[in-house]
C-alpha cells in the first residue's frame, strides 16, 4: 500500500493495515530559544527588515530578517506572570511585511493561492458545522502540523487563519504551540509574550489573560508564551484538556487553529492530536521523503487525518508560470505526494 493510500484510509477513519512495515523511530531536534529570522516562503529573495543584524543561512535556504518585539525576561515557573501582564493592547499585524514574505493579506486581489486556501477552509468549515469532526475531539479545533521543520506548516497555519477570518459568520483564534521556534508568535508580533505555556504552568491565570485581540476584528491570537520546560507533558496535562474544551465551547462560531510542532521533532503534536477534532498534515512537494511521511502517519496512528496539504507545488499554465517561482500550490486530500516525495 502506498503512503498516500494509507493517508487516504486514515482520512476515512480506517485503521492501518497489519501488513504495513514498521515506522521509523521519531528523532528529537534541538532548537535555539533565541529570536531568529523566519524562513522566506520563496516569493522574495532580498532580505527584508534589514535593520536587525541576524545570522545568514546557506545560499540554498533564503531567509528574511524580521524585527521582533522587545524580549521580556523569562519568568521562573514559580512566579505567576499575571502581576506583570498589565493592560493588553491589540496586536497590530504588519500586513505589508506579510505580503512581502508571500503570505495572504486582507484586501489583496484574489490569487490562485487565495482560491486554494478557500478550498481547504471550506472542507474544514464543513467538518466543523457537522459537529462531529473527524476525530473524537471538538470539530472546531484544528491542528496543523508536518513531518519535519521547513515543510510550511506555519505558512499554512497563518494563511489558513487569515482566510478563515474573512468569513462573515465565523471568528478565528490562532494558537502557537511550537514554543521552541515561536514562528507564528513572531508573525503576530507577540514573541515571548505571556501565552499558552504560562497558562498551563500557572493555575491562577485566566484564559482571558492570554488571548490577544488583533487589528483584524475576527482574528484573535494566543502566543506560545515564555516557559520552555516540560512542553510535551504540559500538552498532555489535564489543564490542556480543560483549555481546549473551554476554547471549543465558549464561542460556537469560532474556529481554533493550533500551529503544532513537527511530528518527528518531538512528541508534542502526538500529545495534542487526541484533543482536537481535525488534524491537517502539511507535506512539502518534491522534498518530503516517503520515509518521513510514513513515520509521521505512524506517530499520528491514534487519530484520523482530516486532510493533507501538499505544499510548494509548481503550477504552470500554458505559456506562462504562476508567480515568480511558479507560486505555492496546495492540494487538500486529493493529490498524491508519493510520486514527488522522494528527493
Amino acid at each position: 500500500m502506498s503512503t498516500i493510500e494509507k493517508a487516504m484510509r486514515r482520512m476515512k477513519g480506517e485503521g492501518p493495515s497489519a501488513h504495513e512495515p514498521p515506522e521509523p523511530a521519531a528523532t528529537e531536534e534541538t532548537y535555539s530559544t533565541d529570536p531568529a529570522p523566519l524562513a522566506d516562503p520563496g516569493h522574495t529573495e532580498e532580505p527584508l527588515f534589514a535593520e536587525n543584524s541576524v545570522p545568514t543561512a546557506p545560499a540554498e535556504t533564503p531567509v528574511v530578517s524580521a524585527t521582533v518585539p522587545p524580549v521580556q525576561t523569562s519568568r521562573s515557573q514559580g512566579a505567576s506572570p499575571s502581576a506583570q501582564a498589565g493592560p493588553k493592547r491589540a496586536l497590530n499585524i504588519d500586513f505589508a511585511r506579510l505580503r512581502q514574505m508571500g503570505f495572504l493579506a486582507p484586501g489583496d486581489p484574489t490569487t490562485r493561492m487565495a482560491e486554494e486556501f478557500q478550498e481547504i477552509k471550506r472542507k474544514l468549515i464543513a467538518n466543523a458545522q457537522s459537529g462531529s469532526g473527524i476525530s473524537h475531539g471538538p470539530a472546531n479545533l484544528i491542528m496543523v502540523t508536518s513531518s519535519v521543520p521547513g515543510e510550511g506548516k506555519t505558512f499554512t497555519s497563518m494563511n489558513l487563519a487569515l482566510s478563515l477570518a474573512l468569513e462573515i459568520d465565523r471568528t478565528v483564534l490562532a494558537v502557537d504551540i511550537d514554543i521552541l521556534k515561536s514562528d507564528l508568535s513572531r508573525l503576530f508580533g507577540a514573541y515571548n509574550r505571556t501565552g499558552l505555556y504560562d497558562y498551563l504552568a500557572h493555575p491562577d491565570l485566566d484564559v482571558a489573560d492570554i488571548i490577544m485581540r488583533t487589528n483584524v476584528p475576527t482574528l484573535a491570537f494566543i502566543p506560545a508564551g515564555t516557559i520552555r520546560e516540560g512542553i510535551t507533558e504540559r500538552l498532555a496535562s489535564q489543564a490542556m484538556f480543560k483549555l481546549t474544551r473551554e476554547l471549543a465551547e465558549r464561542y460556537p462560531d469560532r474556529l481554533i487553529i493550533f500551529d503544532a510542532r513537527p511530528v518527528l521533532a518531538t512528541s508534542g503534536a502526538a500529545a495534542l492530536a487526541p484533543l482536537v477534532g481535525q488534524v491537517v498534515l502539511v507535506v512539502e512537494a518534491y522534498n518530503t521523503t516517503q520515509e518521513n511521511l510514513r513515520a509521521a502517519l505512524g506517530a499520528l496512528d491514534h487519530v484520523p487525518i482530516a486532510g493533507i496539504v501538499l505544499n510548494k507545488i509548481r503550477h504552470r499554465a500554458v505559456g506562462r508560470a504562476y508567480g515568480a517561482n511558479y507560486g505555492y500550490g496546495y492540494g487538500y486530500g486529493t493529490a498524491d505526494p508519493a510520486s514527488s516525495a522522494t528527493r
